[in-house]
């Protein structure tokens, strides 16, 4: 009987750590689209660049601006132009100064090159100042780039529904839903699809 219950408390023991080991090598991008907010914000000090600006993207969701400066303040501090411009721009979302947090995302955006969160950033603040095309086509270079980034389709399914643009709308969407399964943004996309389709 002693044996039994040794042999059950190590199972347990060895699924824990293993559980542990699984949500430890998540990566930032993951832990975000599943909503698990505050592990991201844990993972942004290590430093790089995409798990800070990350950070900051959750603070946000957290509803959490203070939070959210401080990590994009750390991330203008890094030493990559294209990074240090998504900081910028970041920061005057936050700020809602929409014409500083576009110009900045254009900057980070011609700086980066092939970096996907510069074109994201880029195009989630046209998005917020109404500048749709920009969006659409800061938030498709975004999908184009990095393709399994699931919150680049939600924006440019948000972007080309605001354009009425049902088609374009109804093909990134689907991909949110795919490579997000656990987004608390899940529900919400799936009654727009609904609604897209009626």
């Amino acid at each position: 009987m002693g044996c039994q219950r040794l042999a059950k408390w190590s199972l347990a023991v060895a699924f824990a750590a293993a559980s542990t080991v699984a949500a430890a090598q998540e990566s930032s991008q993951k832990l975000f689209e599943s909503g698990n907010y505050g592990a991201v914000v844990e993972r942004a000090a290590s430093g790089a660049p995409e798990d800070i600006y990350l950070a900051a993207m959750a603070q946000l969701k957290a509803g959490n601006a203070d939070g959210a400066n401080n990590e994009l303040r750390r991330l203008q501090e890094q030493g990559d132009e294209a990074w240090k411009n998504v900081g910028v721009s970041g920061a005057a979302m936050v700020a809602h100064n929409d014409a500083e947090a576009v110009a900045a995302g254009r900057r980070a955006a011609e700086a980066g090159g092939d970096n996907p969160y510069a074109h994201y950033q880029l195009g989630i603040a046209a998005a917020g100042a109404n500048d749709f095309d920009t969006a659409a086509g800061a938030l498709e270079r975004a999908t184009q780039l990095k393709p399994d980034f699931a919150y680049a389709h939600y924006y440019a399914g948000q972007v080309y529904q605001k354009q009425r643009n049902v088609a374009k709308a109804s093909e990134h969407y689907p991909y949110f839903l795919q490579l997000a399964p656990d987004s608390p943004d899940r529900t919400a996309i799936q009654a727009i699809m609904r609604s897209l389709r009626g």
